[in-house]
């Protein structure tokens, strides 16, 4: 439903910068003048970082420590982005000195796909509870910054 593929060699030596980001299994890791797959995209951790998933807006480079969607059959990609996710690629590691994701492990997985209008709302629906997440965990940092800063206030006035 949604193939894997692996990335593309990129020495950092032969890395120019540019607009396109360049996607190695931690996340992005820089920027190139030149891509290897037009966005959007889905992108894992191959060896090293694996299970993360990370889904890549525009045209990337997906780098050879990752595997990338290389088609997603007509499925909603954000969708699939959700679904990866869920699936906790991890789990497929092996190696015990540097993880690594075999492809084809991930291949063998049996789920059931509901059709494109749902994946469409399930999709929509876990991108506002993610916007809505993302919110909170600001509104808490602010209001921890808040907490120290009347802590400090607090204690320089007992000490006046």
């Amino acid at each position: 439903m949604a193939p894997l593929q692996r990335g593309f060699d990129l020495p950092k030596e032969s890395m120019s910068s540019g607009e396109f980001p360049v996607v190695m299994s931690n996340g992005i890791n820089g920027y190139h003048n030149e891509y290897k797959i037009k966005g959007p995209g889905v992108v894992t951790g191959r060896s090293g970082t694996i299970g993360n998933v990370h889904y890549i807006e525009k045209d990337y480079w997906p780098h050879n420590t990752t595997l990338w969607v290389t088609d997603f059959k007509g499925n909603n990609q954000t969708f699939i982005f959700f679904l990866y996710q869920q699936l906790d690629l991890s789990r497929f590691g092996t190696g015990s000195g540097v993880p690594t994701l075999n492809r084809n492990d991930v291949h063998t997985e049996v789920i059931s796909m509901p059709n494109f209008e749902e994946q469409a709302n399930i999709a929509e629906y876990f991108l506002c509870l993610d916007h809505l997440i993302t919110l909170h965990q600001r509104k808490v940092e602010n209001l921890t910054k808040l907490k120290k800063t009347l802590l400090q206030d607090m204690f320089c006035e007992e000490l006046k």
